[in-house]
């Protein structure tokens, strides 16, 4: 008897007749992502969903035959893991997939803070040409701070030295050899904030990277810093990142997530100049989104072929349960 996968969002056309042509998948596509179809939930063998699609208890009570949930995504703060568990369902994601878009996108971000891009395209649109009010800053020797050393930190990190900037990390749960790679030391997070010209976030959402920069640590921050956030957007307490911007301490802002998203009309966020942002498009690539449709088609192949899994959920991780962070 063929297995029904019920496919909740975006997902590659290829990827789709892959799983096709194997001829033991009954696939089946929701019209919406927030709205699955009860008479397809509660037949369904898999899901294949992506972040807007939520996995509640509620909703593993009515998916009775459930047996895998693959989301085509890095994070998985979406998905109640405690209840996959409870109910006996496997679940895996695809970290790897948007590594080069993510970092790509951070450094869009910081190219666009150090050369004051943002504000230079509003100039010219409203046919203005004041050169002399647009001034950038040259990133070679500088020193790029990076929090988060893992797969997406790591390729950041590898651009910052193509541009001859000196770099700074912390990550406590990363091994020393990848601080090796790049010849850096182990530093506190305390150490890191201070001596960074830019700073970037790199992080998973855990109760232990929860506003893990806030008032508390501005006060030190290298004056002038640019700082990007590409991770999640909860990393950063935004009002004590407004009163930062109103008292002048930060060059430049990026941000492409935010504590909540869409980001509220009323967000101070959007009062400052010197702040770039964008819709959570980290994973936002032609090529980002075939590589997790087809990572994720394989994923399920291979789980109903032999039962074998990989990068299953909860993560097998020191970082995951965490407590929450502590100054150093």
């Amino acid at each position: 008897m063929n297995k029904k996968i019920l496919i909740t969002d975006r997902f590659a056309q290829d990827s789709f007749l892959f799983l096709q042509q194997q001829g033991d998948f009954d696939l089946v596509r929701a019209d919406h992502p927030h709205h699955l179809p009860l008479e397809h939930l509660v037949t369904a063998n898999a899901l294949i969903i992506r972040s807007r699609t939520q996995i509640t208890e509620e909703l593993l009570k009515k998916a009775r035959q459930l047996q895998l949930i693959i989301t085509c995504t890095s994070g998985f703060d979406h998905i109640d893991l405690s209840a996959t568990e409870k109910w006996g369902v496997t679940v895996m994601y695809t970290p790897t997939a948007n590594i080069e878009s993510a970092a790509q996108l951070t450094w869009g971000l910081v190219l666009s803070c150090a050369n004051n891009l943002h504000q230079a395209h509003k100039m010219v649109k409203a046919g203005e040409w004041k050169r002399d009010l647009i001034t950038g800053i040259e990133l070679h020797g500088r020193t790029y701070g990076i929090i988060g050393l893992g797969r997406i930190g790591s390729r950041v990190a590898e651009l910052a030295q193509a541009f001859g900037m000196n770099l700074a990390a912390y990550d406590p749960y990363a091994s020393d050899e990848n601080f090796e790679r790049f010849n850096i030391p182990r530093l506190s997070y305390e150490e890191v904030l201070k001596s960074a010209d830019i700073l970037s976030f790199h992080v998973p959402k855990t109760l232990e990277t929860e506003h893990m920069l806030n008032r508390s640590h501005f006060e030190y921050l290298h004056r002038g810093m640019i700082l990007i956030n590409t991770s999640r957007g909860s990393a950063i307490n935004e009002n004590d990142l407004g009163e930062a911007l109103s008292k002048g301490w930060l060059r430049a802002v990026g941000l492409d997530v935010f504590e909540k998203e869409p980001l509220p009309r009323t967000s101070n966020l959007l009062n400052y100049p010197n702040v770039v942002l964008s819709p959570h498009i980290g994973a936002n690539t032609e090529e980002a989104f075939f590589k997790a449709s087809q990572i994720a088609a394989n994923k399920l192949f291979t789980f109903f072929t032999d039962g074998s899994t990989s990068d299953t959920l909860p993560p097998k991780a020191a970082w995951y349960g965490a407590a929450p962070f502590k100054r150093e």
